[in-house]
């Protein structure tokens, strides 16, 4: 015969029924803790996967600032060669000014001089050392040295031109010896040299009314 307990039966079912949907004790621990774990485990893989997004970008960028400034070095490299070609250029420049200077300054030094000599006045020394230049001559009158003197100073090519003594000679000649200094300035030279001629204007065609 075959019994069948109904009542134990009953009762598993009851407390099955009975049983809270929310779990406590150790059960909620332990889905506390299995929570907590998936999100912190989620927020280092977001965590990671934005680095790595990240750095990517940072590589990116890396390469690209090498590549402007190999480029830009490019750039400065042509630049300082331009440079130094424009100063090279401009001290030859300044080389050949200052030969032409060296080769008219006598010339041009005579020749103001000369131009610049009134009558009644001559000189006898010419002593030039740089542009310091100190001259010596006779005169028939100091009215005329003085006249001298005014002359070079309103030349562009002299400077501080300076008595340094006026005396009469012995004997009855009549005639006075004179000494001034003054400086020369030889880049008037080049300042007074003619520029180049300009181009000639083409002639403007006149219509005639029936054109």
């Amino acid at each position: 015969m075959i019994r069948i307990n109904l009542l134990s039966e009953a009762k598993v079912v009851a407390a099955r029924k009975r049983a809270p949907l929310i779990p406590t004790g150790a059960k909620l621990n332990n889905f506390l803790f299995f929570g907590a774990f998936g999100l912190g485990l989620a927020y280092v893989i977001v965590m990671g996967l934005t680095l790595l997004s990240r750095r990517s970008q940072l590589d990116e960028e890396i390469v690209k600032a090498r590549l402007e400034a190999d480029r830009l070095k490019s750039i400065i490299e042509e630049v300082k060669e331009y440079e130094d070609k424009k100063a090279s250029l401009e001290a030859k420049i300044q080389l050949i000014n200052a030969l032409k200077t060296n080769q008219k300054g006598p010339v041009r030094l005579m020749d103001e001089i000369s131009k610049a000599l009134p009558d009644l006045v001559w000189l006898t020394v010419l002593d030039v050392s740089g542009n310091q230049i100190t001259m010596r001559g006779k005169t028939l009158s100091p009215n005329a040295v003085a006249t001298y003197l005014e002359n070079l100073k309103k030349s562009p090519f002299f400077a501080e031109p300076v008595f340094k003594s006026l005396g009469q000679d012995g004997g009855t000649s009549g005639t006075y010896t004179w000494e001034m200094t003054l400086i020369f300035n030889p880049s008037a030279i080049l300042a007074s040299a003619p520029g180049p001629a300009p181009a000639p204007t083409p002639p403007v065609e006149k219509k005639g009314k029936g054109a």
